[in-house]
């Protein structure tokens, strides 16, 4: 019955989501890709005429968006406060092992010992270099994104002039089939 509002629903739904992935992928922040990949929308209607708009996401997702505090609650090292006003903080001093592991293979990353010291200049092993950065990542957090909020809060403005005027469209298509049913039988 309300088939222009339905759709005007899908299309905000399906714009934040492209908004959403050019955000990662503008800001860099695709690792492997599934989070842009999985990102969707569930838009039910119900038998009442009521819509319900769900936005989907792997769990990780609002933690790239919203940021990570860290566990030391200070500041890092380059003078940020990452995510203060993230609702998630880390807990340990370290984060779970393997997991920067391979996310230092997928980029192709290789660190250095510092120089001056006995293995200067050298590379370091790949365990090591996870370990310090995943130390680094807990202790002072991971920065919010914003890739779903900000694509979200850009679209949802648009919003209510898209709604109004297919609603209306809506109204005024079942006012003429009212009307006519109505004269059709009288």
């Amino acid at each position: 019955m309300f088939g222009n509002t339905e759709k005007a629903f899908e299309l905000f739904a399906k714009k934040v989501i492209q908004q959403s992935v050019q955000n990662l992928t503008k800001g860099d922040h695709i690792g492997s890709g599934g989070l842009a990949q999985n990102l969707d929308y569930n838009l039910k209607v119900h038998s009442s005429g009521a819509l319900e708009l769900d936005f989907l996401m792997p769990d990780y997702g609002k933690f790239v968006d919203k940021g990570v505090k860290g566990s030391s609650g200070k500041q890092s090292p380059k003078g940020k406060r990452n995510a203060y006003k993230s609702p998630y903080k880390f807990k340990g001093k370290n984060i779970k092992r393997g997991v920067v592991e391979g996310w230092i293979k997928r980029k192709g990353i290789q660190g250095r010992h510092k120089k001056g010291t006995s293995k200067g200049g050298q590379f370091m092993k790949r365990k090591t270099l996870a370990f310090l950065i995943g130390r680094s990542i807990a202790l002072y957090g991971l920065p919010a994104t914003r890739f779903f909020s900000s694509a979200f809060k850009q679209q949802y403005k648009k919003l209510p002039n898209e709604i109004t005027s297919a609603y209306a469209s809506d109204v005024e298509k079942f006012l003429k089939f009212a009307t006519n049913d109505y004269l059709k039988q009288n």
